[in-house]
C-alpha cells in the first residue's frame, strides 16, 4: 500500500505547483504605417504633410503639417491606435 500511496503523493504535488516560467508580453497592437498614418490625419483635415518622423521610444509618430485652417502645425500621434496626442503651432 505504501508503494501505491507515494507515486500518488508525488503525482498530485507536481500538478499543484504552479509553473514558474518567464512572463510573455501580451501581444502588442501593430504600429501604424506612414501611409495610414497620413490618411487618418487627412481624413481629419490636415494636409501640405512636410516632415514625418516615427519616434519608437515614445511611441509616437511626430507630423509636420497644416491643419484644416491652413496653419502649420506639429502633431504627435501615438504609433499604435493613431490617437491625436498633442498638437503644436509651427
Amino acid at each position: 500500500m505504501k508503494n501505491v500511496v507515494m507515486p500518488v503523493l508525488i503525482s498530485a504535488c507536481i500538478v499543484a505547483v504552479p509553473a514558474m516560467a518567464d512572463p510573455i508580453e501580451p501581444s502588442v497592437a501593430p504600429e501604424l504605417t506612414v501611409p495610414k498614418a497620413m490618411r487618418l490625419l487627412q481624413n481629419q483635415g490636415y494636409h501640405d504633410f512636410r516632415s514625418i518622423k516615427i519616434e519608437r521610444d515614445d511611441h509616437e509618430i511626430e507630423v509636420e503639417a497644416r491643419n484644416p485652417e491652413g496653419k502649420r502645425v506639429e502633431i504627435e500621434m501615438d504609433l499604435f491606435s493613431g490617437k491625436i496626442l498633442a498638437v503644436e503651432s509651427d
